[in-house]
């Protein structure tokens, strides 16, 4: 359709002209009201000098074009813009109303004349129809163009409905109804006809030709005889009827009834709202769930009726004898809740009264949900729900005309919204409106951004003011950089940090530099920088640069700050300084040190007083890293760093904290003796003193297991520590092995540990100074009386008891070594008879594999008279014989062998015995000799095998060597 982007080029207008222009605003806005629902402006091009000398009597709206009816008859069709595109001259006196057919082929209208004029738009074709009084209304069928009866409704001052239609023998006027006075207006929508006259609103359902509804004449106080009823079709099954200061609504019901077999379709009617006004209305509209009412004030009409009586031509002219108010159009509820109310600025409007005001309108068709109207208004009396009810490109559109004016009004877009909402500084729901309406103007957008933002600016809601940023710069690069500009300027750029993009869209680097150099001014923001060096990506600025500025800071007072020091940590690790980084974070004692040191591989980096500060973190983290890596920082490095560290603290005086660091020492060498014996081999004696010092229950472990330990100060260690085990061990050591026996018997008098000692010694000197260190006492004599049994003969000792020393339990002890002998003595004659059984079975074996049978036999011939050897193969149990390659065999050069000497002959010397290599592959290497090299019998060899004595695996073969003497 050629109109519809006229419409779209209007809908974005707002009601401004100027006075230079010859346009004034249609509409005052007061800021302390709600907000509108509705923009207006004036419809302009030719309709400004069509009314210059005439005057606009009515206007007709279709989903096409525009038809102005005027005072001289004229009807002028416009387009949506109000350019003329069509001028009709068919009447002699003032149009009353002008329709059209539903698809707008035809257009009708009436006029005081008398005449009624049917013209179409694609054709030539004009009708007219003569009356003898003045037509008041006319009502084309909507299906007019379409039908062939071409039928239409009119009625006027003779008090008579006529339907006209088209029959075979011309036009046949039929009267639906007449009597009760002038037809002031007459609807047609679908199948039904509305029209009213003096007594009330009657419907007509042309399907049944039938009247189906009577709805009475408001009662009210004031005179009706001036004051037109209105009336507006919302689809087939509403009906909003404005009469005076009264509204009501009709709702069509089909109701179906069925008779004698017989359907028949009727309507009823139901008025589900009426109310009353304090004003007067000039006309009605629905307006989505609301009703739409142009509105003349009432005190000022009722002064106009009591002075009429002049003539009407005075009353066209305007001639009232007081200012009158400006009219409004009101968006009320079906109960009467006022939702809006706007106050238009009409030309001329202090001379006009209600009956010089019409109001047409467009309204698209769209199905009513069944009890929405009494649903869409709020508790407050105020209706409160904005929701775009209509499609774009089919909002409703409300003319509003006057004698000289045409103002358009149609639903306020989101644009629309927008605007009204900053002007009145109703920011939180211009943003809602934003979120909601995708389709606003680019323009919109960063007009809410500018306006809203520079209020938060200047109320120093800073705060607010970045997360709003956020919110409406979105993917805006320019945007954003113009604010973070405003946010450096006013030193707040840390509340706008959080909320700056780094990904879409990306910035230029001065912007993320600009935003990252001032959190360095007030130690309060640097957690803020660390926080943005962590979250940025490093591209967004120059690294090395901030690096710097850092430093520099950090210098300065009150740049201590720990954040600001892990910033720097933090651009050291982009750059790879990670030594640096990792001074940093040993200053800060950091606890993620660790995991930092072991993903870089800093440990071979790292410095004596390093190490201190790692075990100050954590000291069991710190011990267990170091022991875990041991190859890459050695306990060279480590003991040194743990002992100067204890030194330090004893020259301060802080003895406590020395005996801390020693005891340090202790664990980490003790985990990493535990971790690899030999990696602190060059600390084994500090490990003995800190085992004496801190668990001497493992010092004997130590001293057993390591070999790297000074003997003659372990030994004086252990015995100013009066350690006399470990002493005894490290003397046993030593090989002082006398002094060491002497030291268990005099200081611990424990016998068992003394046998103990002198067995694992394996000197039989020392069973007689065992003896003899014994015997000089009884409980000494008698504990060794009751062990030695196992090791010595027992008569050795009870030769050298004094005569004369009593000895506790003397028989029993006595009784119990002659036991102990005797099951010794038993015990080691079975174990001799086990080893000589299994002997006995080991060499069966043996003699069995050697006697085993070959599968292959390869026998080599030397050659004679030059000529080279001959290899031969010859199958188990066959005698013939097959020449074979000498590189196919097994044999002497890879397998394994078995030298066979034949049996030496009475005075045959054993040098002239003729010799063989035997080669037994696959077999274990076996070297014996035999009586003969011979084959074992096959049924011997089967009856083993059968018996279980042959359980070799698969034959094996036999290679024979080369025979280096004749023999037969």
């Amino acid at each position: 359709m050629a109109e519809e982007p006229v419409l779209a080029e209007r809908r974005g207008s707002r009601a401004t002209d100027d006075a230079d222009t010859g346009n004034t605003p249609a509409l005052d806005f007061d800021e302390a009201e709600e907000e509108p629902r509705l923009k207006y402006q004036r419809l302009g091009c030719d309709v400004a000098e069509l009314l210059g000398n005439n005057a606009a009597t009515c206007l007709s709206v279709s989903d096409k074009i525009l038809a102005l009816g005027t005072h001289s008859g004229a009807v002028h069709v416009l387009d949506y813009i109000g350019n003329e595109v069509k001028r009709i001259e068919a009447h002699k006196g003032p149009v009353n109303e002008i329709c059209f057919d539903e698809a707008v082929e035809y257009i009708a209208s009436c006029s005081d004349d008398g005449t009624v004029v049917i013209q179409g738009f694609y054709t030539d074709e004009v009708t007219t129809f003569k009356y003898k009084r003045p037509i008041k209304s006319v009502a084309l069928d909507p299906r007019y163009g379409s039908r062939k009866t071409r039928e239409f409704v009119t009625g006027g001052l003779a008090g008579q409905l006529l339907l006209v239609s088209k029959g075979w023998l011309g036009n046949k006027d039929t009267i639906l109804h007449s009597g009760e006075g002038p037809i002031q207006e007459i609807k047609w929508s679908g199948s039904l006809i509305s029209w009213a006259n003096d007594l009330g609103v009657k419907v007509y359902d042309t399907t049944i030709h039938q009247r189906i509804a009577y709805i009475e004449r408001p009662r009210s106080s004031l005179r009706h005889d001036k004051l037109q009823c209105h009336m507006f079709w919302e689809g087939d099954s509403l009906l909003h009827i404005g009469w005076a200061d009264c509204v009501k609504v009709a709702r069509m019901r089909p109701v179906t009834a069925s008779l004698g077999g017989q359907t028949d379709s009727k309507h009823s009617v139901q008025i589900v709202a009426s109310f009353q006004m304090d004003y007067l209305i000039a006309g009605i509209a629905p307006f989505g769930e609301d009703i739409c009412l142009l509105a003349c004030a009432l005190a000022k009409e009722a002064n106009k009726t009591e002075l009429e009586g002049t003539g009407a031509a005075e009353e066209l002219n305007g001639a009232v004898p007081e200012e009158a108010p400006r009219p409004e159009l009101k968006i009320v509820t079906w109960q009467n809740e006022e939702v809006a109310s706007d106050a238009l600025s009409i030309h001329g409007y202090e001379h006009y009264a209600a009956t010089d005001y019409a109001l047409a309108a467009w309204y698209p068709r769209r199905p009513r949900t069944p009890g929405a109207p009494e649903a869409a208004a709020g508790t407050s009396g105020r209706s409160t729900d904005f929701t775009k009810w209509w499609a774009d490109g089919d909002e409703p559109l409300y003319y509003i005309i006057s004698s000289k004016d045409v103002v358009v009004g149609r639903p306020r877009d989101g644009d629309d919204r927008v605007a009204w909402l900053l002007d009145h500084k109703r920011f939180d729901k211009a943003l809602a409106v934003l979120d909601t309406n995708r389709g606003l103007k680019a323009s919109t957008h960063e007009q809410v951004t500018q306006r809203y933002l520079e209020h938060l600016v200047s109320q120093r809601r800073f705060d607010e003011a970045a997360q709003v940023c956020s919110r409406l710069l979105k993917d805006n690069a320019a945007g954003w950089e113009r604010w973070v500009y405003v946010f450096a300027q006013l030193r707040q750029l840390p509340a706008l940090a959080p909320y700056i993009p780094t990904k879409e869209p990306r910035l230029r680097q001065t912007a993320y530099e600009m935003v990252l150099h001032s959190f360095l001014l007030s130690p309060a923001d640097h957690p803020r920088l660390l926080d943005a060096l962590l979250k940025w990506p490093p591209d967004l600025y120059s690294v090395p640069s901030l690096t710097q500025s850092i430093i520099n800071r950090a210098r300065g007072p009150g740049g201590d700050s720990k954040a600001l020091l892990q910033a720097a940590a933090h651009l050291y690790q982009l750059q790879g300084r990670f030594d640096l980084a990792l001074a940093i974070l040993l200053r800060l004692q950091q606890p993620d040190v660790f995991d930092f040191v072991t993903a870089h591989s800093l440990l071979p980096l790292l410095k004596p007083s390093h190490v201190a500060a790692l075990v100050r973190i954590d000291e069991v983290r710190a011990i267990r890293l170091l022991v875990d890596h041991h190859e890459e920082v050695t306990a060279a490095t480590i003991v040194p760093a743990l002992q100067a560290a204890e030194q330090e603290a004893r020259s301060t005086g802080n003895e406590e904290e020395a005996g801390l660091w020693r005891k340090r020492i202790f664990y980490y060498l003790d985990w990493l003796f535990q971790k690899d014996a030999n990696a602190g081999a060059d600390f084994a004696g500090v490990q003995v003193e800190l085992y004496a010092d801190y668990d001497r229950g493992r010092l004997m472990a130590f001293l057993v297991s390591s070999q790297a330990y000074a003997l003659e100060a372990a030994a004086e260690l252990c015995e100013a520590r009066g350690l006399v085990r470990e002493q005894v061990f490290v003397l046993g050591r030593m090989g002082n092995s006398r002094q060491a026996l002497q030291l268990i018997i005099a200081r611990l008098a424990d016998i068992p540990q003394a046998i103990e000692f002198v067995q694992m010694q394996r000197d039989d000197e020392l069973w007689e100074l065992l003896i003899s260190l014994a015997i000089g006492s009884a409980d000494l004599t008698g504990a060794l009386l009751d062990h030695i049994g196992g090791y010595v003969d027992p008569l050795r000792l009870v030769q050298k008891i004094p005569v004369g020393l009593e000895i506790p339990r003397l028989r029993d002890r006595l009784v119990h070594i002659i036991a102990d002998f005797r099951t010794q003595t038993s015990l080691r004659e079975g174990c001799n008879t086990i080893l000589h059984h299994d002997c006995l079975s080991l060499a069966q074996r043996l003699y069995l594999e050697v006697r085993h049978a070959v599968r292959q036999l390869h026998v080599r011939e030397a050659g004679s008279g030059g000529s080279p050897d001959a290899w031969y193969m010859a199958e188990g149990g066959g005698l013939k014989r097959k020449p074979v390659d000498a590189s196919s065999l097994p044999g002497p050069w890879g397998g394994h062998k078995l030298h066979v000497q034949p049996r030496q002959a009475a005075g045959q010397d054993s040098q002239q015995l003729p010799k063989v290599w035997v080669g037994l592959a696959g077999q274990a290497p076996v070297q014996a000799a035999t009586d003969t090299a011979r084959k074992p019998q096959g049924r011997r060899a089967s009856g083993r095998r059968k018996t279980g004595e042959d359980a070799a695996p698969p034959l094996p073969s036999l290679i024979l060597g080369r025979v280096e003497a004749q023999h037969s």
